[in-house]
């Protein structure tokens, strides 16, 4: 579920606030005896679970991976923890998972986004041209927005954005830093290509104020402690549902579960999959949910380097001639004493890069950062790359954002209980919050508190 480098600080837009409730609920339900099956030891599930046993309830949780987090990882492998999935929290102030952080007393530290070295051809841009290349894009994504809103169909965000440049008399380098913010804010952020979003809802959802900050001894901190004296089963990989009768039977690769009810908490790569059979099979406006809705893949490469050969900026970004690439890198120096660069890319180019073999990866991101730095810098001693749209436990990243046409109704769908037996939880049922680890943390209690 990951990064956002940041419309939150950057494009205040407009956003949709709309709450869910639901009939039927597992609270409610007749008999509070009896085993709740949570699928998915990632986050959305952890909540669950924990909450269900505050009640008293009996709660098994099934984890596919050999560890529980899901698209929160810590690796640890280079001597030092560093998230290949989520890393921050996105608004501290009233953020469930910044309450998380101070009641179990775990360490964060905020990241400053204005602190952002630009370059162009190996050049350092004034901090004058990148502030106001900040408020062209802003100007320019809100009045697309705008236009969009007025038309009679959704279009592509990039018809949009088209639509207002084509009026702008912008010089080169303006040109030029708009399409970097736009692949950095926008693409990277929601893991889509312009030609992908909705004009009219792409940036959906509802922010967290305050500063995002990210855990220097690594998320999984707070997936230890939710996980702490539930009942969980790694490597019991589900690959059918079967419900009714007021019963659910979860078969995985090794085992059977039954239950009374099970909460469902897969992401939504996996249940496009259709690795995971349900029977009977969901209904049809759940199947077209899960159709209609886009899973946007975000992948980081992180680079342990020799010696820190770069600045001191949080953010360092490149103006590359081809416009989508791997805009930006995150100097980890800066939160762990070691010389550590993360590499950021997002859409269709991420998915190319994931095609690479490692020597093809790092030297795509060499030729880079030989451009920002000279040829004379030190070869990467070891790397870490992401394959979130590879990794069967996912399919991908997030879904932080709607394809064109498609509205929030059908994260609604997606969210609705199935014969008071099956609930589902995750960021993509998260109206408010797509693509966050907070929107699947309270999805996770929704879907035993509210749904």
């Amino acid at each position: 579920m990951e990064t956002r480098y940041h419309r939150r600080h950057f494009l205040q837009l407009s956003l949709l606030a709309t709450g869910l409730a639901w009939s039927c609920s597992l609270q409610n339900k007749q008999s509070p005896s009896g085993k709740v099956l949570v699928i998915g030891g990632g986050i959305a599930g952890l909540a669950a679970a924990r909450k269900l046993q505050s009640q008293g309830r009996e709660v098994t949780v099934l984890e596919g991976r050999d560890r529980l987090g899901g698209r929160i990882f810590t690796d640890r492998s280079l001597g030092l923890p560093v998230d290949l999935g989520a890393s921050w929290i996105h608004g501290v102030r009233k953020n469930p998972i910044a309450k998380l952080a101070r009641d179990f007393q775990l360490t964060t530290l905020p990241s400053d986004y204005e602190s952002l070295k630009l370059l162009l051809d190996g050049q350092v841009l004034s901090p004058d041209a990148v502030k106001k290349g900040l408020k062209l894009t802003i100007k320019m994504l809100k009045a697309a927005t705008s236009w969009g809103e007025k038309q009679d169909e959704d279009l592509a965000l990039d018809a949009g954005i088209q639509k207002i440049l084509a009026k702008k008399q912008l010089s080169n380098l303006e040109q030029k830093v708009i399409a970097w913010y736009v692949n950095a804010l926008v693409v990277v952020e929601f893991g889509l290509d312009l030609e992908q979003l909705s004009l009219q809802a792409w940036n959906e959802g509802k922010d967290f104020s305050g500063a995002d900050h990210l855990f220097p001894h690594g998320y999984d901190q707070i997936i230890e402690k939710l996980a702490a004296d539930l009942d969980i089963r790694l490597e019991e990989k589900v690959v059918e549902i079967q419900y009714g009768n007021q019963e659910v039977v979860v078969t995985t690769e090794k085992n059977r579960f039954s239950g009374v009810a099970a909460i469902v908490t897969l992401p939504l790569g996996v249940l496009k999959s259709n690795n995971v059979q349900f029977k009977p099979p969901l209904p049809p406006a759940k199947q077209q949910a899960i159709k209609r809705l886009a899973v946007g893949l975000l992948d980081k490469v992180v680079l342990l380097f020799p010696q820190q050969f770069w600045d001191q900026q949080e953010i360092i970004g490149s103006i590359s001639h081809q416009p989508t690439n791997i805009p930006y890198f995150l100097n980890y120096a800066h939160y762990q004493d070691t010389p550590v660069l993360i590499a950021f890319t997002g859409g269709s180019y991420a998915h190319r890069l994931e095609g690479l073999s490692e020597p093809e990866l790092v030297a795509v991101i060499m030729e880079d950062l030989h451009k920002m730095y000279g040829k004379a810098i030190p070869h990467p001693q070891a790397i870490l790359r992401t394959k979130w749209a590879t990794d069967p436990f996912a399919y991908g990243s997030y879904s932080a954002s709607l394809p064109i046409g498609i509205t929030s109704t059908e994260r609604d769908i997606l969210a609705q209980p199935v014969d008071n037996l099956l609930f589902f939880a995750g960021e993509a049922t998260s109206r408010n919050y797509p693509g966050t680890v907070h929107g699947a943390f309270l999805s996770g209690v929704q879907a035993v508190m509210s749904t």
